[in-house]
């Protein structure tokens, strides 16, 4: 840059510290041509410097801010943000983004500095020493919390895959137009034969490279936001079917169906069967182009398309070149080949399938309250590979129920770890974390006492009691938490049969703590004492319970707390909910250890 436009940029921060600059934009004129590197900008009307100090600054890349943003805020630290458009010409091509159809090209440099740096010079050093995304040596350079930007209009390239039966079943009747008479024709095809297609989109495109606090590249193609320049292109759509094997198996299935007994002149065959061939070829096109742009169509401005973080810092070189020509199709490749070495943030096409469900009653100050949620989220590549994650989450609680007003959460982790063409339930890493929490305006003895016994009861390793009493008297809240992965969850689960006889013990130990009765103090003595009584409930014998202390006045009153209390009038659909989780428990094992279809998790969940 010219020494005067750097001098009109010093007057207007003048002695500053970026914490104190405002977040209005500050302009600069370019008087002579800017050098990056081997490339030359010719000048453009203003570059826009802008300072990023605060946590609800709003940058119209989206590039710094909250949620999935680049770079996130910190208190220590601030960022310029230099930004300039320019005119590209010859010397500007990026392979499939090379925008023969666009003049126009954008490009930003997010530089992280202290907050109390000085403006100036902070503004002085980075512009000595400009860098933009079009050189890999310069995304190399970056420092961790710094991003670049690239935003201009061009193409995207995808490949789509999908089965030939999805083109002739719901377009067979245009198919044969005018090629045969008006009569059903049945057409038999075989399964898995598919159509393989390379889609192109013309649109608006931003590239963004940054490198996370952890000091990983973080790489996203986004679809991005029109500005005031004109790229001077429509959104449009192409697609070239490749796969000709297919396409000559589905071929001959209708060409069977239209004669089945070979009774066309070979003449008329051949011309038959070249006229459904051109026929197939362009509603194939048609079906890829027709079904990328519903799904294109759903993304929103200014999210990524593809968003991920290399975790091995030597697939830059791979990695980067595909993102700046926009070559989508083997960036997916990358992503579905090489999990290992990459991190998906965001991908295109995400469903996710939600279930809620919430159940509880209330009698005068007691209540209790169910309330679970199913999430499966399911990513589909562009070439129909698919990678699933699945959570179920729990959470029960009995307010004002003394001695059992705690939270309990139960969560139910499985995801996959890469894309598979056709996922099972064995592609799945499992886990279940269980926590239960107590909270207290003020934590008493008896608090610390019943949760030591809780988390012994769960063989959770506890500390002494006398390293947390200090708590005693105070505000807080104590939890108790423990984690099964894969291994553990399944035998657990192997270890669990359909006899529910086996239950008595562990109901018998998990009746209400009592610091008041010698027989509720300790998980040992709630299950000497209530085993019995729950195994004769449990074979639907009558239950008899003879307690001669303080207790017995407790269940001859059916209080809350009781067993009465906790085997029906409290719990009034305790045995089938014990069946159903039997049931799921088996379930979810067989689906760890069985090759099933993905929804099986999710009934599981919803049985245990």
């Amino acid at each position: 840059m010219a020494m005067d436009d750097l001098d009109v940029l010093r007057q207007a921060v003048l002695d500053h510290s970026l914490a104190q600059i405002s977040n209005t934009p500050l302009q600069t004129s370019l008087t002579k041509p800017l050098r990056v590197g081997e490339l030359t900008f010719t000048p453009t009307a203003q570059m826009a410097i802008r300072v990023l100090n605060r946590s609800d600054d709003k940058d119209d890349d989206a590039v710094f801010g909250k949620d999935d943003a680049h770079i996130a805020f910190d208190l220590h630290s601030a960022w310029v943000k230099y930004k300039i458009a320019l005119k590209s010409d010859a010397k500007l091509a990026f392979g499939a983004l090379s925008a023969k159809a666009s003049t126009d090209l954008e490009l930003s440099d997010y530089r992280i500095h202290d907050a109390t740096d000085g403006a100036w010079n902070a503004m002085n050093a980075d512009l000595s020493s400009p860098r933009t995304l079009l050189t890999i040596d310069d995304v190399r350079s970056l420092k961790p919390g710094e991003a670049m930007s690239m935003e201009l209009g061009g193409a995207l390239s995808a490949s789509v895959s999908f089965s030939w039966s999805d083109v002739i079943a719901s377009q067979l009747g245009e198919i044969v137009q005018g090629l045969a008479p008006r009569v059903p024709i049945a057409v038999k095809l075989h399964s898995g034969l598919e159509v393989s297609a390379t889609v192109s989109v013309q649109d608006h495109f931003a590239v963004v490279i940054s490198r996370t606090r952890d000091g990983h590249f973080r790489i996203a193609v986004k679809k991005a936001r029109s500005r005031d320049h004109a790229f001077g292109i429509d959104v449009s759509f192409g697609a070239e079917v490749t796969a000709v094997p297919a396409l000559d198996d589905a071929l001959d299935a209708i060409f069977k169906a239209l004669d089945p007994e070979g009774k066309q002149e070979e003449t008329a065959a051949a011309a038959l069967r070249s006229e459904l061939r051109t026929r197939l070829v362009e509603l194939a096109r048609w079906k890829a182009t027709t079904g990328f742009a519903y799904e294109y169509a759903r993304i929103d401005e200014s999210v990524a398309i593809a968003d991920f973080i290399l975790l091995d810092d030597a697939k830059l070189a791979d990695d980067y070149p595909l993102a700046i020509r926009g070559d989508f199709a083997k960036l997916s490749d990358a992503l579905r080949d090489d999990p290992a070495s990459r991190t998906l943030v965001k991908y295109l096409n995400e469903t996710a399938l939600i279930r809620k469900s919430s159940s509880g009653f209330s009698l005068g100050p007691i209540s209790a309250k169910d309330t679970s949620v199913f999430k499966l989220t399911t990513r589909t590549s562009l070439d129909g590979f698919q990678l699933i994650t699945a959570r179920g989450t729990r959470r029960y609680d009995e307010k004002l129920l003394a001695q059992n007003d705690y939270e309990w959460t139960v969560d139910l982790k499985a995801q996959m770890k890469e894309f598979a063409a056709a996922p099972t339930s064995l592609d799945f890493d499992y886990g279940l974390h269980c926590s239960v929490m107590l909270e207290r305006s003020v934590l008493h003895d008896d608090d610390l006492a019943r949760m030591l016994d809780f988390a012994r009861m769960w063989d959770v390793r506890t500390p002494d009691a006398s390293l947390i009493s200090e708590a005693v008297g105070r505000k807080g809240s104590i939890r108790v938490q423990w984690m099964l992965e894969r291994d553990a969850l399944m035998a657990t689960l192997g270890a669990f049969r359909n006899t529910i006889d086996d239950w008595a013990a562990p109901l018998g130990a998990a009746m209400p703590y009592a610091s008041n009765f010698a027989e509720r103090r300790t998980f040992d003595a709630r299950r000497a004492i209530y085993a019995p009584a729950w195994s004769a409930w449990l074979a639907g014998q009558p239950v008899n319970l003879r307690i001669r202390s303080g207790l017995g006045l407790l269940e001859e009153r059916a209080l809350p707390g009781s067993f009465a209390w906790m085997s029906g009038i409290g719990h009034p659909q305790l045995r089938s909910r014990l069946d159903a989780f039997l049931r799921g428990a088996k379930q979810l094992h067989d689906a760890m250890t069985t090759a099933q279809a993905p929804e099986v998790i999710g009934t599981a969940y919803d049985l245990d």
